[in-house]
């Protein structure tokens, strides 16, 4: 798979489908929250949880089969692996669980698009080969007047467990990124067992000592089952991709989570602000601004 994915064209479409993938779990996570009356710190923990080990569980299989052994980590890797699992998977959907609850998934969706300029910003200081140019400034700055011109209006205003532990959970998802692209090589499959599990298994534990737990019904197991799914394959295929490219050309696509993520809030939650001027004018300046990241610049050989 990993040669497919090489193609420019097929990593495009491939982190566009993982960008659908993610767009959809917000207005998921709201909706179970909802019906299954999910209301304390500690049950949102818990229903975290459960979904990362899930989805740590379901890469464990799938790589199994493929390969016919169980997945293992080079010993050298191992604290890289467990600290990718701790920023992307524990610590980020920790501030990430309780901040959607405090904001609407539409909203949600739209910060979101703040990793992706986060990791334009930092990628060059941490990966050879990766600069700093003037188009891409000039992109995260339009990108970023989207982002904040949809949180900083008199018809909402800005809270920090709603709106700001969101974004600060979207500076440790680029944190994370970059972790994942340098132990990930080679070993995509099994970094990603690994770094779901264990970050699950920290929020898990975390849930488990604060009393959390969630109704078991045949409604809350599809609802966990669908964001565990939605986890192993959209983190699986975005650590390739994260391997076989630049992490600014990859990670910039999260800018599209505003467009997917308000369509999925429209149909799922019935969430209408993406039908307002405001959201429509900064999904606008956020797709003005992948574009102009992703401007090609002349190369000298």
């Amino acid at each position: 798979m990993q040669n497919i994915l090489k193609r420019k064209w097929v990593a495009m479409l491939a982190a566009v489908l993982c960008t659908v993938l993610w767009g959809s779990a917000y207005p998921v996570i709201k909706y179970g929250y909802g019906v299954l009356h999910i209301t304390s710190i500690a049950d949102k923990l818990m229903f975290a949880g459960v979904r990362f080990v899930l989805a740590g569980l379901m890469v464990l299989v799938f790589t199994w089969c493929k390969n016919r052994r169980v997945p293992t980590v080079p010993g050298e890797r191992v604290g890289g692996v467990l600290l990718y699992g701790f920023l992307q998977t524990g610590l980020m959907y920790i501030l990430n669980y309780i901040g959607v609850a405090n904001t609407t998934a539409t909203k949600t969706s739209i910060i979101t698009a703040a990793s992706a300029f986060f990791a334009v910003l930092f990628a060059p200081l941490f990966f050879k080969g990766e600069r700093l140019t003037v188009w891409k400034v000039v992109g995260v700055l339009i990108g970023m007047t989207g982002i904040f011109l949809v949180n900083n209006t008199a018809l909402d205003g800005f809270s920090f467990m709603g709106e700001g532990l969101v974004l600060i959970s979207m500076l440790l998802n680029t944190a994370g990124s970059f972790v994942g692209k340098r132990v990930s090589k080679g070993i995509v499959y099994e970094s990603t067992v690994y770094q779901l599990s264990f970050g699950g298994l920290v929020i898990l534990l975390i849930a488990l000592f604060m009393g959390g737990c969630f109704p078991l019904t045949w409604q809350s197991v599809g609802i966990v089952l669908f964001l565990a799914f939605v986890s192993a394959a959209a983190f699986t295929l975005w650590t390739a991709l994260l391997v076989l490219h630049e992490a600014g050309q990859i990670l910039v696509f999260n800018m599209l989570i505003p467009v997917t993520g308000a369509l999925w809030s429209f149909i799922i939650l019935g969430e209408d602000q993406i039908l307002e001027p405001l959201y429509i004018v900064s999904i606008i300046l956020t797709a003005v601004g992948i574009v102009l990241v992703n401007r090609p610049t002349k190369t000298s050989e």
